[in-house]
């Protein structure tokens, strides 16, 4: 297990070099399709171009993506520090809307890449930006494959971000 002492250099060099605070994401309205809408015009159209019936919501995704890993669904959500009531509503509610958290969660459960994840936040309405401090530190641990929540939920505190799980 990495060490959280030894990579804060790292993620703060990283920090310094991803991050920048000025640049805002351009929002593009769902139109009721997706709450809190935060994808851009061209990811926005091409996921609305598979049209409504062909595109998997959040939930569906999710319950693939588990089945896929080939792990129970109680090793995942628990890896997730999601609880099980929690998963449930997530797992038997398909239009289920979950927390910006809670999506990051699983994909770092689920050990996602970035294509993955950003896939999965999108059917959720969110993306990953370099304006968000969170977004930047998770995209640390994504990009250097480190995979355990506590340790991403350690290094957020330490920013004073929200940390994943639910």
């Amino acid at each position: 297990m990495v060490d959280s002492k030894n990579i804060e250099n790292f993620i703060a060099a990283y920090i310094a070099k991803n991050f920048d605070k000025t640049a805002a994401p351009r929002k593009f309205e769902a139109h009721g399709l997706m709450r809190n809408f935060e994808l851009d015009e061209v990811d926005f159209l091409r996921l609305y171009s598979q049209g409504k019936h062909g595109l998997e919501t959040f939930s569906e995704m999710l319950m693939r993506l588990i089945e896929e890993s080939g792990e129970k669904n109680s090793v995942i959500y628990k890896r997730a520090n999601i609880d099980r009531r929690h998963f449930s509503k997530i797992a038997n509610h398909v239009d289920y809307q979950p927390s910006k958290q809670t999506v990051l969660a699983f994909a770092i459960a689920l050990k996602l890449d970035f294509s993955q994840t950003r896939e999965l936040l999108a059917l959720a309405g969110f993306t990953l930006t370099k304006s968000n401090l969170a977004d930047v530190i998770i995209s640390f641990f994504i990009e250097y494959k480190i995979f355990d929540v506590d340790l991403v939920n350690q290094i957020l505190y330490k920013y004073n971000q929200p940390l994943l799980g639910g």
